[in-house]
């Protein structure tokens, strides 16, 4: 029993001939009787008492019945994926590096919203290795991470566009001692103590990485989550931070902090937008990856489906 036979049916029924419904499915009428013969055929009974009319039989009209409920069922499911298509409804998960999720997603998601009302979002923030591990495991549509190299480390599974580079800079109180000079040496750097986030952070990542190939120690005063407070504390002179340039930019104007540089040591960070090679892009994702091309002209975003 397939469907076209069971379109067939509705449309025998519908104009009581099969030479009309033959004409109605630009079909040749031979062809309308071979599908309602088959099925006559697959459920051993006659469908339709043939004559001037073609009339209903009692089994006719029962499958008609079925027939009618799964067309109605597939004008459903037509008008709802058109409605994805359309952004009418849908939901979109995405995933968020703290900093991103905290500085740049609100204004994204307010403007995402306003167009597309109808369609539901979900949000996680956290460190970058967990949202690439839930966008690889299917469980974000995409992520925006922050990366210290253009691209992820696993690139089988995922692609990636570079959005924004950004400065990385070593931050101190003004009252810092270290600050004499404009340039540290690793070994006077290493007595310092680091304000630097939780385990997790790409920023401490690449500062343990630096203390490990020396085989030295990291000294680690305080553990945060968020930049804010990581500033914050700093500028108490609780020790040195690791932070984006921009972020503490006004403070650097105001000289509550101060850079410095550690002979060796330059970072850059990467605001990267990820998601699997082999995703497909429905309407809501879609939507959301336009608006990143608005704010983002000068990167070319280029992902499956698109």
């Amino acid at each position: 029993m397939t469907l076209s036979q069971l379109v067939t049916l509705q449309t025998v029924s519908s104009v009581k001939s099969f030479r009309r419904a033959a004409e109605t499915l630009h079909l040749t009428q031979p062809a309308v009787s071979k599908q309602i013969r088959a099925l006559e055929l697959e459920l051993g009974e006659r469908l339709f008492e043939r004559g001037r009319t073609a009339r209903l039989t009692a089994a006719g009209r029962m499958l008609l019945r079925h027939a009618e409920h799964l067309s109605q069922i597939l004008r459903i499911a037509k008008d709802e994926i058109a409605d994805l298509r359309e952004l009418r409804r849908g939901h979109l998960s995405i995933g968020a590096s703290h900093s991103i999720a905290t500085h740049v997603l609100p204004d994204l998601i307010e403007t995402y919203r306003l167009r597309y009302p109808q369609v539901t979002l979900s949000v996680e923030a956290g460190w970058s290795p967990q949202i690439l591990s839930h966008v690889v495991s299917h469980d974000l549509d995409l992520g925006l991470v922050v990366l210290v190299t253009p691209k992820p480390n696993d690139t089988s599974q995922l692609t990636s566009t570079a959005l924004a580079t950004t400065e990385i800079v070593f931050v101190a109180s003004p009252k810092e001692p270290l600050l004499k000079k404009r340039e540290v040496t690793f070994e006077e750097f290493r007595r310092v103590p680091l304000i630097l986030n939780q385990d997790g952070c790409l920023y401490r990542h690449f500062l343990e990485g630096c203390f490990a190939e020396r085989g030295l120690a990291i000294n680690i005063a305080v553990e945060v989550i968020g930049l804010e407070l990581q500033k914050k504390l700093t500028q108490l002179g609780l020790g040195v931070a690791l932070l984006p340039k921009p972020f503490v930019a006004k403070e650097l104007k105001e000289k509550s902090l101060k850079t410095f540089a550690v002979k060796g040591l330059q970072l850059r960070s990467y605001s990267c937008l990820v998601c699997r090679r082999d995703k497909y892009i429905h309407g809501a994702m879609r939507g959301f990856l336009q608006l990143l091309q608005e704010v983002f002209p000068k990167e070319k975003l280029t992902f499956p489906g698109m």
